[in-house]
């Protein structure tokens, strides 16, 4: 499977975050037609977001749930099946809730790079002067926030916020507020350290932390895979058990997923048997990944078809193993059902047999 952190979908994805952090920084340090930036605009890309941004990472990973941005821009249609196809693989695995965390941190971390770097260029080749506006508060209200942002550098002197620096930098468009000998661009240090210790800094720790526990999920799923392998010995081999196969059944609400390249027509045929299904995914190398996702999330009892001359490849193994129903190996031509050889049907008995909640099932209408 590989480092899936490394993956093309993992890259492209941080790329676009870094692009946005960027862009972001751009409009907001690009000011008015004065060129004068707004301090509190800063205070609210640089500090708020990333602060909110970990409360909401706190609240998610206590809660154990999924529903983040990372995990909706992975979704985005945008990107190609392939790239898409390997979290699929560490669903399976139990790895994507790990996976998914530390793309979260490398997100926030590209970012906040992208938001530092068009600060500090725009502050290489520009004169920026920074104020600060609002109707209802006041530098009194304001200067309590800013020393408490400060705080964890206190002891860098130059990028601590000064009281009368502040009374200065206060912009009103009703009266004109420039104060000779007032240096407006002197806020610059206090932006910097504000981005790297709470935009930078905790998402390389997080990043960090995250890539290790990735990395142990990783080797202890491997070790288990690693230790389900029969060594092998030279005795007889003994016959494997055969999945006991049902004739008919009685659906009430069940899900029916098509696990090969089956006719509408034929599609038809089982449903009318079975009766129509609450939902239908066409899932495997012939469907959608859309569909194979919203199929493993389905909790209902499922119905799978699959063309039973394709032996059971680990992938539809592993799509069985998260849930439980009935698997029915069919064989048919352009425009009918034939009977399935018995050679195909053990093959399929004997996976099946291995598969927890799982049952054979062959219809006597469908043959």
């Amino acid at each position: 499977m590989g480092n899936q952190s490394n993956s093309s979908l993992s890259w492209s994805a941080t790329f676009l975050v870094f692009v946005i952090g960027f862009l972001s920084s751009v409009a907001i340090n690009s000011g008015d037609d004065l060129g004068r930036v707004n301090l509190l605009y800063l205070v609210l890309l640089y500090v708020v977001i990333p602060v909110v941004s970990l409360m909401f990472l706190i609240l998610f990973s206590l809660k154990k749930q999924q529903h983040s941005l990372t995990n909706l821009l992975t979704r985005l249609p945008l990107w190609p099946r392939s790239w898409q196809e390997p979290l699929l693989q560490l669903k399976r695995d139990g790895l994507f809730q790990a996976w998914l965390f530390g793309q979260s941190q490398k997100l926030m971390l590209a970012f906040g790079m992208g938001t530092i770097t068009s600060f500090i260029l725009i502050l290489l080749v520009n004169d920026v002067s920074f104020v600060w506006r609002s109707t209802l508060l006041g530098a009194e209200q304001i200067f309590p926030l800013l020393n408490m942002i400060a705080a964890p550098w206190s002891f860098i002197e130059s990028a601590q916020p000064i009281f009368q620096l502040l009374v200065s930098s206060q912009d009103s468009r009703l009266t004109s507020n420039s104060l000779v000998g007032v240096d407006y661009g002197s806020w610059w240090k206090f932006l910097v350290m504000a981005q790297l210790v709470y935009a930078i800094a905790p998402r390389i720790i997080l990043l960090c932390w995250a890539n290790f526990r990735f990395k142990q999920q990783f080797t202890q799923h491997n070790s288990a895979q690693s230790a389900e392998v029969t060594p092998l010995i030279n005795a007889q081999p003994q016959p494997e058990p055969l999945a006991n196969i049902n004739n008919s059944i009685k659906l009430t609400q069940f899900s029916l997923v098509i696990w090969a390249e089956l006719p509408n027509y034929l599609l038809q045929q089982i449903t009318a048997i079975t009766g129509q299904p609450s939902q239908i995914y066409v899932v495997g190398p012939y469907g959608d990944l859309n569909q194979e996702q919203a199929a493993i999330n389905d909790q209902q009892l499922k119905l799978v078809v699959v063309a039973a001359w394709e032996p059971p490849m680990g992938e539809v193994m592993d799509f069985l193993a998260s849930g439980q129903g009935y698997l029915m190996p069919l064989d048919w031509n352009s425009d009918k059902f034939n009977p399935v050889s018995t050679n195909h049907l053990d093959e399929w008995r004997r996976c099946c047999f291995k598969l927890q909640h799982w049952q054979m099932l062959q219809l006597e209408q469908i043959s």
